[in-house]
Formats: C-alpha cells, sequence, structure tokens
C-alpha cells in the first residue's frame, strides 16, 4: 500500500473522560464526536471545554503515532520522528511552527478551538450552547469546528513552508 493510501485510510478513535466522549478523526479532517447516554445532559460547559481538550491532545497524539506507524511500514525502516534539523531553515521552520496559531469556529460561532504550535490547546463553548443545541447538533458544531482548525492548521503549515524555503 502506497503511503498516501495508508494516510487517507487512517481513523484516529480516542475517548476520555472515562469513555463518556469519544473522538474520531477520518478522511483527513472530519471529526464526529459522541457521547456515552447521558452524559451530554449532565455536563458544565466548562468542564466539557476541559475534557474537549484533552480530546484534542489525545486525538492529536494518537494521530502522531499511526502517522510515524504509516511512514515506517512505506519506507520498511523504523521511523518514530521528524528528520533532524539540519540548518539555518530548518531550524526557523521548526521554531516559527511551534509558535503557529490555527483556529476553527463551528458555523454558528457556538464552538470555537485554537492550537498552538499543535501543544497548546483551548475549546470555548458559547454562553448558551449546551441549553440551545442538543447532543447531535453540539456533535456537529464539534466536528465543524475541528475541521476549520485543521484546514487552518493545513494552511498555515503550506504558508510557512513556503515563506521559509521559497
Amino acid at each position: 500500500m502506497r503511503l498516501s493510501e495508508a494516510l487517507n485510510r487512517m481513523r484516529v478513535r480516542v475517548s476520555v473522560a472515562g469513555g463518556s466522549i469519544t473522538g474520531e478523526l477520518y478522511d483527513d479532517d472530519r471529526v464526529d464526536l459522541s457521547f456515552a447516554p447521558g452524559f451530554y445532559g449532565l455536563v458544565a460547559a466548562s468542564v466539557l471545554e476541559g475534557h474537549l481538550v484533552s480530546l484534542a491532545r489525545e486525538m492529536h497524539a494518537e494521530y502522531v503515532r499511526q502517522y510515524f506507524r504509516a511512514l515506517s511500514v512505506a519506507y520498511e525502516r523504523t521511523i518514530t520522528k521528524e528528520p533532524a534539523v539540519i540548518g539555518r531553515q530548518d531550524r526557523e521552520y521548526t521554531e516559527r511552527r511551534q509558535s503557529l496559531v490555527a483556529e476553527g469556529r463551528s458555523a454558528r460561532g457556538q464552538i470555537t478551538i485554537t492550537v498552538r504550535g499543535m501543544q497548546s490547546w483551548q475549546v470555548r463553548i458559547g454562553r448558551d450552547a449546551l441549553r440551545t443545541l442538543d447532543e447531535r447538533q453540539f456533535s456537529l458544531a464539534f466536528g465543524e469546528a475541528a475541521q476549520a482548525l485543521i484546514r487552518d492548521q493545513f494552511a498555515g503549515i503550506r504558508a510557512l513552508k513556503e515563506q521559509v524555503y521559497g
């Protein structure tokens, strides 16, 4: 299987909050969110924000593990990290990538996800979102915000590579 096919087939599934929240990343930028029965109706927005930050971190970490596993298979050798930084351009790219900020918002603005350097995550749920959105609507809105964030991150990486490497 070619690397591009393996990457396209990747499905990243993680759970947090003792299995009460599950997220699945597929098709490069699609994220589905689901809750254990009854959990959504009982959780406070501030607590849910914290769980969703944990979910984003776990999902990114699992994505990276699967990505390097796919690289290892494609190149028939174990690859567990990015190549070493060699010159000035690599150093500049690495430093600037660590401070790159990406953001995604749901279509109606109820949910915002922000990340800096794919390390520092923030999820903000609008004041009335849990009251006005049912579980399915909230899950769809989170998926919209996640997809927008992923696209923004990829666009930022492309622009950064163009700026640094030309």
